[in-house]
C-alpha cells in the first residue's frame, strides 16, 4: 500500500504525548499516528455495528410481538 504525506496542525500537548508514545514504542511519529487513526477506524465500525444489531433486536422485538397479537386472537 502506497504511503501519502500530509500535514496536520493539532495541539502542542499532543505533539508532545506523540512524541513520548514514538519513543517508548521505538517507533516514527507517522506509524503512531497511523495505528491510532487505524484503532479509531476500527473503534468507529465497532459502534457502528453495535447500533445497527440494536436496532435489528428492536425490530424483532416489534416483530414478535406483533406475531404474539396476532396469534392471541387467532386463538379467540
Amino acid at each position: 500500500m502506497s504511503k501519502e504525506k500530509i500535514t496536520v496542525s493539532i495541539e502542542e500537548e499532543l505533539v508532545q504525548d506523540l512524541d513520548l508514545t514514538a519513543k517508548s514504542l521505538k517507533e516514527s511519529r507517522s506509524s503512531v499516528v497511523e495505528a491510532a487513526i487505524r484503532t479509531w477506524k476500527k473503534s468507529r465500525i465497532e459502534q457502528e455495528l453495535i447500533e445497527g444489531y440494536r436496532a435489528m433486536a428492536d425490530e424483532d422485538v416489534k416483530l414478535a410481538e406483533k406475531s404474539l397479537a396476532a396469534g392471541y386472537e387467532a386463538l379467540k
